[in-house]
């Protein structure tokens, strides 16, 4: 089955083109063909900036403020967390938080069955929802521990995503004419 994205609603007349299903089984790498599985398996894909890490001998937790919700019920500002079991430190040691720039984008896809929507203020969240106040308003999420996640731009699987998705940055489609931009106001 191919997947062509619909056609943009501005006056241009190109189409956005996904990969088709040959595109995806002709891939030598098979991280098109990886994604595309990742992405059926998975009911929330998100655009995320992480923020803090926490390593224990139990796993990492990972610590992200969504941007995109391109897939799943989770809000754009929410607040999330994940578990990697797989990255631990030795039994015993003491858990190592770490505190990031906010400035690398992931996706995040994850099987809505294993979310758990937690408190309007959950603790472990901290410096984040502290700072960032309206996202306590809009929750903070428990994805689990079958997530899959990777840097949007740097990655295979990043742009194996660009490649089986077209997704639209943030963009006014509406505005009231009292908010119309008016170069002559600005004099």
């Amino acid at each position: 089955m191919a997947l062509h994205a619909q056609e943009p609603s501005s006056s241009s007349s190109s189409s956005h083109c996904v990969a088709t299903q040959e595109e995806i089984d002709n891939d030598h790498d098979n991280f098109l063909r990886g994604t595309a599985r990742q992405l059926r398996q998975n009911d929330v894909v998100l655009a995320v900036i992480p923020y803090k890490t926490v390593k224990t001998d139990q796993g990492t937790v990972h610590y992200a403020r969504v941007v995109q919700s391109l897939r799943g019920g989770i809000p754009v500002e929410a607040l999330v967390k994940w578990l990697n079991l797989y990255s631990k430190l030795p039994a015993g040691g003491k858990p190592e938080t770490k505190l990031l720039s906010g400035s690398s984008f992931m996706y995040v896809l994850a099987p809505s069955k294993n979310v758990k929507e937690l408190g309007k203020d959950p603790e472990d969240f901290t410096p984040a929802s502290t700072v960032y106040s309206s996202q306590v308003l809009l929750g903070a999420y428990d994805l689990g521990d079958h997530v899959d996640y990777f840097p949007m731009t740097e990655s295979d699987p990043g742009r194996a995503m660009k490649k089986l998705l077209h997704i639209e940055p943030a963009k006014i489609t509406a505005e009231s004419e009292a908010a119309r931009f008016n170069p002559e106001f600005g004099k």
